[in-house]
């Protein structure tokens, strides 16, 4: 079972990253999903969709969560009987989940050259740091990362990232990070756990209660 990284953010946050190896069918074995996540799967055409998508389900059945648990609001958010916060990504060949007690995103991402051209999209002019960084691809992919998190943990439509959403500057290889979300006239403080590797990178976002 390729389970790439377990992280214990503390007593109820933990993170779980699979790297996908196996055949679909490998991925299916044993795997018992409720009703409506078998019509989701379904609806996914492509293999690697397929995938990713049972892939996060056995990372449930990993932190001993168990899938049939789990439902989708209207929005496609997640959430499980339990009342435990979940978050979910995928990525090339990489599933995630992050669980917990209080609100939080996860986001993973393959480093790809075409971030930098997308950039202007989702960048602050207070994040241009990552610009003049020799590591620009890779920062700039973690300033994404860290925004889908933030916004997955906002649970909120209508977020502009590049106004909105603001990373704190970070040193390549930082284990965590801040971010401020300015939203209905109030700023809210996140933390941010950053996952570095060499081929992705990924950020948990939670609230400063």
């Amino acid at each position: 079972m390729p389970l790439e990284q377990r992280v214990n953010i503390d007593e109820q946050t933990q993170i779980l990253i699979w790297q996908i190896e196996e055949t679909l069918e490998a991925l299916q074995k044993n795997l018992k999903l409720s009703k409506a996540d078998k019509i989701r799967f379904q609806k996914r055409k492509i293999i690697s969709h397929q995938k990713e998508f049972l892939a996060s389900r056995r990372l449930l059945l990993e932190a001993g969560v168990s899938p049939e648990g789990l439902s989708h609001d209207p929005d496609g958010i997640p959430h499980l009987e339990s009342g435990q916060q979940l978050s979910i990504s995928h990525t090339k060949n990489l599933a995630g989940i992050a669980l917990g007690s209080q609100p939080l995103g996860i986001d993973l991402e393959v480093y790809r050259p075409k971030i930098e051209r997308i950039a202007p999209r989702f960048l602050n002019a207070e994040e241009n740091y990552a610009l003049e960084s020799p590591m620009k691809i890779e920062k700039l992919s973690l300033i994404w990362t860290a925004k889908e998190a933030l916004y997955k943990a906002l649970k909120q439509k209508g977020i502009v990232f590049s106004e909105q959403l603001l990373v704190a500057p970070f040193q390549w290889g930082d284990p965590r990070g801040s971010a401020k979300v300015f939203i209905s006239d109030k700023t809210l403080d996140f933390s941010l756990n950053f996952i570095v590797r060499k081929a992705y990178c990924g950020t948990l976002a939670t609230q400063k209660i």
